[in-house]
């Protein structure tokens, strides 16, 4: 029988609603900023709601991470179902201080295990993770092996993605080395990459369609044809260009996971609408960060 504990993620995960159910993910709430007001994601916000409030010029937006009390309550849930053990996902804390907020909740809560993983990765990042640890617990693992797991699997997704601007990320200051972008440069498609907690802006294109093209030859040169992998395709208010790039990956690689999902609001405040990316790791890198010995 398999060990019963929880796995939540926060706000910033893009997972279908069908894994959601399947996998049993419970979620901490992030929030957005629009203009003067706050919104839950997924709560108060759906993603149509948020795009159409940011349509309008000059709206500003921003993000915010969940109380205490909000943590509290997510975790009181699952106790009060008798559930004594879980594991939190949380983006990496160089974007968001949801894993100090997760994890001093957590000490407050003496007769519950609460394990929270800074993931060093976000949206997708998170919810690889959070999939290859509810496979784990379906196929009898336990809540040690599911906390193990997370911590070698944080910091090794790859995501790439290209975008409309950096404006968002530049007014967030979520961006890194981008400087040389910034200015005239905001006209270009950026292609970007999230490594280790910080996001990259790792070449330019002129247009979307050339920016994409662009971002599946990175792909290619990282990961042989056929490869067999676990993947996610996201979006920020782009589904047909995420499909696309979804059937690409799935003609090209052996996917023995994938979907396709909006990132949702607090994603799409951050890097702006017109975001579509590609999350993945090879297939074996679990069993192989599993069984590493401890640095």
């Amino acid at each position: 029988m398999s060990e019963r504990f929880a796995i939540v993620v926060d706000g910033t995960a893009c997972l279908t609603p069908e894994l959601e159910r399947e996998l049993d993910v419970r979620w901490l709430p992030l929030h957005v900023d629009i203009g003067g007001d706050t919104y839950t994601a997924g709560v108060d916000l759906t993603p149509d709601e948020f795009y159409a409030k940011i349509a309008a010029p000059g709206v500003l937006t921003g993000t915010s991470q969940p109380s205490m009390g909000e943590c509290r309550d997510v975790y009181d849930v699952i106790a009060g179902e008798g559930t004594t053990k879980i594991l939190v996902l949380t983006i990496a804390t160089e974007l968001s201080g949801t894993y100090s907020v997760a994890s001093t909740t957590a000490q407050a809560m003496p007769g519950t295990r609460i394990e929270v993983v800074d993931s060093r990765s976000l949206a997708g990042g998170i919810s690889l993770i959070a999939t290859a640890a509810g496979r784990l617990r379906r196929d009898g693992g336990s809540f040690d092996d599911a906390v193990a797991l997370a911590r070698r699997m944080a910091g090794g997704i790859s995501i790439l993605a290209v975008a409309d601007t950096l404006e968002y990320l530049r007014r967030s200051g979520r961006v890194s080395g981008a400087a040389a972008l910034f200015g005239s440069m905001l006209r270009v498609k950026p292609i970007l990459e999230v490594a280790n907690g910080l996001v990259y802006p790792i070449d330019r294109v002129r247009t979307r369609e050339k920016a994409v093209a662009r971002m599946k030859e990175i792909i290619a040169q990282r990961i042989p044809a056929g490869a067999r992998i676990y993947a996610c395709t996201l979006h920020t208010n782009e589904p047909a260009r995420a499909r696309a790039l979804g059937e690409w990956a799935q003609e090209r690689y052996h996917c023995v996971e994938h979907w396709v999902a909006e990132a949702g609001p607090v994603i799409g405040a951050r890097a702006g609408p017109g975001v579509v990316g590609l999350c993945w790791y090879r297939d074996g890198d679990e069993e192989a960060r599993l069984a590493a010995k401890p640095a």
